[in-house]
């Protein structure tokens, strides 16, 4: 594994916002996906197609992208916790990245099971991926709220480093 650097890449970095927007992309249109799965005449399946197709694409993206960024993480590293972190934050830290990474991998993959069974849709893996996009937004809340947290009340640069790659 690599040491922690002084910044992220800008590699690190675009695939960071990549990921967010997609995944905002993900949240908002997920009515076609719902829809797809749940039409039962032929022309709620061919009114909901485009938006269920933008929706497996773009999980599929989450996917490489998310892989991607492990790799890099484990390559170039990333930088360490801000100075003076205390020991519970960077353990709710790392559980926290750890969390989400676990989750970006799952969910595309539970959300590619389930469409491949689309006419005989397997309850556990649609349950699975229902369940995952719940705790992938509660930790998207906790890793927001950290580092709002670092930036304004403890005023690191936590929030600057996703922003500035480093040369």
């Amino acid at each position: 594994m690599a040491r922690p650097t002084a910044g992220y890449s800008r590699t690190q970095i675009v695939l960071h916002w990549a990921v967010a927007l997609l995944i905002l992309q993900q949240y908002l249109l997920r009515d076609g996906i719902i829809a797809f799965y749940d039409g039962e005449m032929e022309a709620a399946l061919l009114a909901s197609l485009p938006l269920a197709v933008a929706h497996i694409g773009a999980g599929s993206l989450i996917l490489v992208f998310a892989v991607w960024r492990l790799v890099l993480r484990h390559r170039h590293g990333v930088p360490p916790p801000p100075d003076g972190s205390p020991a519970w934050q960077r353990l709710v830290a790392r559980l926290t990245h750890t969390g989400i990474y676990t989750a970006l991998i799952l969910l595309p993959v539970t959300g590619l099971l389930t469409w491949a069974e689309v006419y005989r849709v397997s309850d556990i893996t649609s349950e699975a991926h229902e369940m995952l996009q719940m705790v992938l937004l509660g930790l998207i809340a906790l890793h927001v709220a950290g580092a709002a947290y670092g930036q304004f009340v403890r005023r690191t640069d936590v929030i600057l480093r996703m922003l500035r790659p480093v040369p």
